[in-house]
């Protein structure tokens, strides 16, 4: 009886088992698009080639960077969620993309990434600290928050609903002061007028501010990370002085529409394999890419409490994209 029912169970649970492959994510069968929606040589385009190189040994298949530029970054994300959901096209999506612009009045967006994009993990981080002209009268936070107080204090920023501008936004606000915004086209003349002392402050990327911060051409006031971070040891976090300032620029794994649960599994765990790697960690911190969470959970959280953070932030502000 006993031999006869185990062999029953064991018939029964055959067609299950046969079937499983087919409700896993199979290992990739040709070459791999990563597709970056920003310009080659920035940060986004370099730190997806370090992963992208590093892969392609641990998958046996080849892991091209295709750049498709345009739209802060949504020209790159509409030809993915244009593609079959087969796990072979995936993109590299930014906090901008998934979390800002969906709150952003005013912006056009090609594509919904809420329903267009399925998020798969983080990637990477990029730190952010905030900049003071050479000659400014202040010289750490605490004492720019006094005399933003005091005097009419100009920031520079990029463009509405960048990071340079949420950022700023946010500080002002926690640290009870306003600012006047001078709008560039983006951070590099927003930089020159910095260094210049034609503006007050600005919110950088460290990888745009790190060479004149080092050279003395602009004064390194705090950084926005939790810790203080490695290459700026003696620049002070923000959050000492502003509890709760913590933030930056952030970019994670997207991949179409209707991929499956076992693909998005798939590709998380690949990149978590792959950015661990001891030699492809160093590679990201010289190209100033801080460590971030791949998990799929943890990138969902993120995406909805920043778009939170952002939301409250940009109707305080007023902030909108103009046509």
């Amino acid at each position: 009886m006993t031999k006869t029912m185990t062999r029953r169970a064991v018939l029964a649970a055959l067609p299950a088992v046969l079937a499983a492959p087919a409700l896993r994510a199979q290992p990739v069968q040709r070459d791999v698009r990563f597709v970056v929606g920003f310009a080659a040589g920035g940060s986004v385009d370099a730190m997806a080639r370090i992963v992208a190189q590093a892969l392609g040994p641990q998958l046996g298949r080849n892991v091209v960077v295709e750049n498709r530029t345009g739209a802060g970054g949504f020209i790159g994300l509409q030809a993915v969620a244009n593609s079959p959901p087969d796990g072979h096209v995936l993109a590299i999506a930014s906090g901008f993309n998934l979390s800002v612009s969906p709150v952003l009045p005013g912006m056009t967006m090609p594509i919904d990434p809420d329903t267009d994009l399925t998020p798969i993990g983080g990637m990477g981080r990029g730190a952010m600290v905030l900049c003071a002209r050479p000659d400014a009268p202040f010289r750490d936070m605490a004492g720019f928050v006094a005399y933003a107080k005091a005097h009419r204090t100009t920031c520079g920023h990029g463009g509405a609903g960048s990071s340079p501008h949420l950022m700023a936004a946010r500080m002002a606000q926690l640290g009870g002061f306003e600012l006047d915004f001078i709008a560039y086209r983006g951070g590099a003349p927003a930089l020159l007028d910095l260094m210049a002392s034609r503006i007050d402050v600005y919110f950088a990327l460290l990888p745009e501010a790190l060479q004149h911060i080092r050279s003395g051409a602009m004064r390194g006031l705090a950084v926005a990370t939790a810790q203080p971070h490695p290459t700026l040891p003696d620049v002070p976090v923000m959050a000492a002085t502003l509890p709760g300032m913590v933030g930056g620029s952030w970019w994670g794994v997207a991949g179409p529409k209707g991929l499956s649960p076992a693909w998005v599994s798939y590709w998380s765990e690949q990149v978590r394999i792959v950015t661990a790697k001891p030699e492809v960690r160093q590679r990201l911190t010289e190209s100033l890419i801080d460590e971030s969470d791949t998990s799929t959970a943890a990138f969902r959280a993120e995406i909805a409490s920043e778009r939170r953070i952002w939301a409250e932030v940009i109707r305080a502000a007023n902030i909108r994209v103009e046509g």
